[in-house]
């Protein structure tokens, strides 16, 4: 087969491959992995949860990993797209298309940039990963091909319009729930309304002044959804309402801290208001992968940050440089598997890719067709500079 080593026509023909998250990625993994093979990968490999993973060798002392999830959001109503989100339609020197920016044009780029070390000599190997579930839960599937790859660096493949990001907010997300006694509804004397409880304690929470720090922004917090049980109530007090917070953390919060804050307000309340009973747990994300795997994980993902003096983010900026490209020091707005690599184990991780934060779950997403030649001529150096390392 031909058109393997141009990354245009691979970024079609991932985004053609529908992958959404859990129930889906494993034809856009196929398509991963042929391309691998055509491209002179070694040790071609899916793992028991999913993930792709193929080796650019080296010498075997050690390896730098390049992370891309293959897993996408749905796309709404198709019909609002101004073209088929999965043929990657190109318009003014774009390819429009669900995860053409987030992220199968950065995967296109990292397959086809990276091989162009075969056969060069090399002190350490090169892995690419083709990650899953990236969408419902932040860097599980990555730790599971770190626990397989010892990495000296993590490479993470989202968008970056081609800069160096060095760092991110983490992410939790906090359940809130609240108990009441039912009733019917026209006796509400007879029961106690848990929403109500829900409204006195999500607005304080959701009031909560953030932590900020000056490079990564505040450490937001933000209700998403808000539910009551029995649903619908049916003329009835329901029994249970259940809320669920969005937490960006910031450097050093660990899930004890940060239970322990939202833990605090609600002791206070129910010790000024006896009747009110409420439980806060992080959530848990429970999900079977294309493979079958079961996974069972806390949503809690930390911050992280690669400090500018790093010997990695030196490298990583000489060789952007080398590859034509005026990089910036930036960070994530939002949570990448870089949580793992970094906020979990403590491997020195950067982020460079092409495309938009912004265009990330979009109707109408995109990427510029230049980001995509550029970013695969980025990850080239990158690979040639870091494996030095």
């Amino acid at each position: 087969m031909t058109g393997w080593d141009d990354v245009v026509e691979l970024t079609r023909r991932l985004v053609a491959a529908k992958s959404f998250t859990s129930v889906g990625e494993q034809e856009a993994i196929e398509v991963a992995r042929q391309a691998m093979v055509a491209l002179g990968y070694a040790d071609v490999q899916i793992d028991e949860v999913g993930n792709l993973t193929g080796r650019m060798g080296g010498s075997g002392a050690g390896c730098i990993i390049f992370d891309g999830h293959i897993d996408t959001v749905g796309v709404g109503d198709e019909s609002a797209w101004t073209s088929d989100p999965f043929v990657a339609a190109e318009r003014d020197g774009r390819l429009y298309g669900r995860g053409t920016s987030d992220m199968k044009g950065a995967i296109a780029a990292m397959l086809v940039g990276i091989a162009r070390l075969n056969h060069d000599p090399a002190p350490c190997d090169a892995i690419v990963s083709v990650s899953i579930a990236e969408e419902a839960v932040e860097g599980y599937a990555l730790g599971k091909v770190l626990d397989r790859y010892p990495a000296r660096a993590v490479v993470i493949g989202e968008s970056t319009s081609l800069h160096l990001a060095t760092g991110q907010r983490g992410r939790a997300e906090i359940v809130l729930e609240t108990f009441g006694i039912p009733a019917h509804s026209s006796t509400p004397h007879l029961g106690r309304n848990p929403i109500r409880a829900m409204g006195t304690l999500g607005n304080v929470i959701a009031n909560l002044p953030p932590p900020t720090d000056d490079f990564l922004g505040p450490g937001t917090i933000e209700i998403t959804d808000i539910m009551s049980h029995p649903y619908p109530g049916l003329s009835m007090i329901p029994e249970r309402c259940v809320a669920t917070f969005d937490r960006r953390l910031l450097l050093g919060e660990t899930e004890e801290d940060v239970l322990a804050e939202m833990q605090s307000i609600v002791d206070a309340y129910t010790q000024n208001d006896p009747t009110l009973k409420a439980r806060v747990a992080f959530g848990v994300d429970r999900f079977q992968t294309w493979t079958g795997y079961e996974v069972d994980a806390v949503n809690f993902a930390p911050a992280w940050r690669t400090p500018d003096d790093h010997p990695i983010v030196q490298a990583a900026m000489n060789a952007l440089v080398s590859a034509g490209l005026m990089p910036m020091h930036t960070h994530y707005a939002f949570c990448t598997n870089g949580s793992e690599s970094a906020g979990r184990r403590g491997i020195p991780t950067v982020g460079f890719g092409p495309g938009s934060e912004a265009e990330a779950h979009r109707i109408d997403e995109s990427v510029e067709i230049a980001h995509l030649t550029a970013a695969a001529t980025g990850y080239e150096y990158l690979a040639r500079e870091l494996i030095r390392l």
